[in-house]
């Protein structure tokens, strides 16, 4: 018995095919993007988890260095905040506090505290914060960020950042950057509770099996509906039936 009883159209052969392409793509992209997701998760918890060591100076950019444990000592220059906006946590608006920390040279290393909630954006309003004196912070190493095509520009003036440009930062500031990563702390507590730290993603969301799943089921569907569609009895089938 022939598995179409009907032979389909061309046009229909063609939209049936290219559709079942387009599916079948979808879903094993997505199973390229799992594998991709999971290895960079683990590549980051690896990263964090190992001893940490001083945030490289006088170095090139590695991409490889990307969250790995780091610490940094220095003065944090507290009226030369910078304000990463447009940044939530827990379904609240607020912004990342990004202080200099100076070194004993005067060239800087760039510090992204944590998260503060929009209402305390001028530091009167979180005196505990303005940690004066030298301090030794630990988080993770941060490459600087490229700006996302529907990002607005940085606004220096009005000290409204969108992404990490160290370099720009450093010029606002006045000082010469000591490296090219920035410091993103850890949850460690501090004073007054603001800024929150622990704010680096190093664990990640990863849906894309489920994702793979959905392509490839919708794709199975199309050949099924296909199939029963072009199984449907012809009208001599019927006549036959009748006789």
């Amino acid at each position: 018995m022939p598995l179409l009883k009907t032979r389909p159209s061309l046009a229909m052969k063609i939209s049936a095919g290219l559709s079942l392409i387009i599916l079948l793509g979808l879903g094993s992209w997505q199973v390229d993007r799992l594998f991709w997701k999971k290895d960079l998760i683990e590549m980051r918890q690896a990263q964090a988890q190992m001893p940490p060591i001083a945030v490289p100076t006088d170095t090139i950019l590695d991409p490889d260095m990307a969250f790995r444990a780091a610490y940094a000592e220095g003065r944090y220059l507290n009226d030369q905040e910078k304000y990463l906006m447009a940044r939530t946590r827990r379904g609240n608006v607020g912004f990342q506090l990004i202080t200099p920390l100076e070194q004993e040279d005067g060239r800087i290393i760039l510090v992204n505290r944590g998260w503060v909630p929009q209402d305390y954006r001028e530091p009167e309003t979180r005196p505990q914060s303005l940690i004066e004196g030298p301090v030794r912070v630990s988080g993770v190493l941060r490459l600087p960020s490229e700006k996302h095509w529907a990002q607005p520009e940085n606004d220096a003036i009005r000290n409204q950042w969108f992404y990490v440009d160290v370099n720009h930062m450093a010029e606002d500031t006045g000082a010469d950057l000591a490296s090219p990563y920035y410091l993103e702390l850890d949850d460690t507590p501090i004073p007054g509770g603001l800024p929150i730290g622990g704010q680096a993603k190093v664990e990640l969301p990863n849906n894309h099996l489920e994702y793979a799943i959905t392509w490839y089921s919708l794709a199975l569907t199309l050949i099924v509906m296909f199939v029963l569609y072009h199984r449907r009895p012809t009208s001599d089938d019927e006549k036959d039936a009748q006789a």
